[in-house]
């Protein structure tokens, strides 16, 4: 071989080397980007065969449809998935198949089958119309009655000779004996006084009209003195009958309750206005708690209140609110709120720390449970179980936090079932599946409103059903109250698999046919007694009415 024939075998064998590389990036570029791959290197006898893959397992790969081997969704075509994400074909970014609003997210129908929603904790719940009832709960203190306090003190000078009540704490009765005093001021009135009765019996038979009405007069200012320095009634009289002073007179209590605050002492030396003793009455007791400035509006004067505390557990105490504060506290933004207790035997004690709890009532209205609600601030979305295993996403108004309940305004209906529990994970796939696939986000006045439901109503003869076999009945309805005829009935009983009792997932389905008005009869086999998760499935003309999703206890 010739240099020139060795260096023309070279340069080919080069050649080719570079057209193999050059093909298998080609073909690597086009699976990345999901680019058919076209051209005269890739062209054979026969047409290339479609791949189809899982929208969520991207690496699952299979020659034709199918249901994905590891979450059971229906493949697609590969090109399909590829298309969505790939550039356009003028090189710029390509444009989302729907707009949103910012900081709302495209959400799809999500089918799951029965085996998958066992395992991920699906469960649903019916939206219920209630009488609601918000709860407030706080902590509160109990105080003092403030209207059912009094203060003891006098109002002329003196000492104190004999102190009947010696203690803080101590219980009294109104008109029961607090202390005597001397005061020189007061007996000086009292032979006034007498001087007064004896001038007036010396003119009483006197036939000078003036003298007698002065005598009068006199009498009536002595005695008016005295009563205005509180000298009880029964003591003026012992006075009036004895005709001689008294060197000390007993005050007596003025109300009922308890010594709170002692200041007298036996000898003490007092000045009118000097404050003696404190005494409250217990027969009634404020608490007065923090309300939250968001929760004032749902208290008001007047309404029903319970309180509990540690010192007397598994008691609940009744009471109400008496006053609301007219300003908010600036570092704790709460309104302080006042609540009387009758308090019988005195238990609740001032000072102690409660638990308040104001139940008030706030209409009737639809709710769901809190964890079938996803918020993100600018949308709140639940899933409604259509049947079959299919969620549909629904954009809802909600109202009030009602605990483990919400309200919802707008956007469900009574009776419709929504998703609880796993709502978070048929939402993650829900916005997998509307990315993947070019799902739109439905308008407004849809989302609101949903398809049109059908009326399914399945009955078991026997009801509950046994295990063995079963007569099942179904009346379907239109939204308006018609009988559905000539359709297909499915009924499916599924068991979750038990892998702890060895047990497989079960299956059971029964065709009903059509006995009239709406109304479908057939028969069935329960394989063996418990917890069986029931679809019903209405079908007609190929088409997908509608179905219910619903559970059973077999015996």
């Amino acid at each position: 071989m010739t240099a020139h024939t060795k260096r023309l075998a070279i340069v080919l064998v080069a050649l080719v080397g570079l057209v193999a590389v050059g093909a298998g990036a080609y073909t690597f570029r086009a699976r990345l980007a999901g680019m058919p791959l076209v051209g005269t290197l890739f062209q054979t006898g026969a047409e290339s065969e479609e791949i189809w893959t899982c929208p969520m397992h991207p690496h699952i790969e299979e020659h034709g449809p199918g249901k994905c081997p590891e979450c059971g969704m229906d493949l697609v075509p590969a090109a399909d998935v590829t298309d969505a994400a790939a550039p356009s074909a003028q090189g710029g970014s390509a444009e989302p198949a729907a707009t949103s609003q910012p900081g709302t997210a495209q959400r799809g129908e999500v089918n799951i089958d029965p085996r998958r929603q066992q395992l991920i904790g699906v469960r649903t719940a019916a939206v219920e119309r209630k009488a609601l009832t918000k709860n407030v709960r706080t902590v509160g203190v109990v105080r003092y009655d403030e209207t059912r306090q009094a203060d003891v003190n006098l109002k002329l000078a003196g000492w104190i000779e004999d102190l009947h009540v010696d203690y803080t704490g101590q219980f009294v009765k109104k008109g029961q004996p607090l202390f005597t005093i001397y005061s020189p001021e007061l007996v000086t009135t009292q032979s006034e006084y007498l001087l007064a009765l004896e001038t007036r019996d010396q003119v009483e038979q006197s036939q000078i009209a003036d003298a007698r009405e002065y005598a009068d007069r006199l009498v009536e200012s002595a005695e008016q003195r005295l009563a205005l320095w509180d000298l009880p009634s029964d003591q003026l009289q012992a006075i009036q009958a004895k005709r001689q002073p008294q060197r000390t007179l007993l005050f007596r209590s003025p109300v009922t309750g308890f010594v709170i605050e002692k200041h007298a002492l036996q000898g003490m030396h007092v000045t009118p206005g000097t404050s003696l003793y404190k005494i409250a009455d217990l027969s009634v007791v404020w608490v007065e708690a923090d309300i939250y400035e968001r929760e004032i509006p749902l208290v008001r004067v007047g309404a029903g209140a319970t309180v509990t505390m540690d010192a007397y557990p598994g008691e609940r105490f009744q009471g109400r609110v008496v006053y609301i504060y007219p300003y908010v506290e600036e570092k704790t933004r709460t309104v302080k709120v006042r609540f009387a207790f009758p308090n019988r035997g005195a238990r609740l004690k001032p000072g102690m720390y409660t638990n308040v709890e104001l139940t008030t009532p706030a209409g009737t209205g639809f709710v769901i449970p809190a964890n079938a609600l996803l918020d993100s601030g600018t949308q709140q979305v639940v899933f409604v179980a259509e049947g079959d295993g299919y969620f549909q996403p629904r954009e809802v108004e909600v109202g009030q936090q009602l605990g483990e309940a919400v309200e919802i305004l707008d956007g469900l209906e009574e009776g419709e079932q929504v998703a609880t529990g796993a709502a978070f994970f048929i939402d993650a796939e829900s916005q997998l599946r509307a990315s993947l696939q070019g799902f739109e986000t439905p308008p407004a006045a849809a989302a609101g409103g949903g398809r049109a439901r059908l009326d399914i109503t399945f009955r078991s003869q026997p009801d509950p059903p046994r295990a063995g076999q079963n007569k099942f009945e179904v009346v379907v309805r239109d939204p308006e109250g018609k009988p559905i005829t000539d359709a297909q009935v499915n009924v499916i009983f599924y068991m979750a698999p038990m892998p702890s009792m060895n047990m497989p997932a079960m299956k059971t389905e029964a065709t009903l046919t059509q006995a009239g008005g709406g109304v479908y009869r057939g028969t069935g086999e329960v394989t063996m007694a418990g917890r069986w998760d029931v679809t019903v499935t209405v079908m007609q003309n190929g088409k997908r009415l509608g179905s219910k999703a619903l559970t059973v206890v077999a015996r």
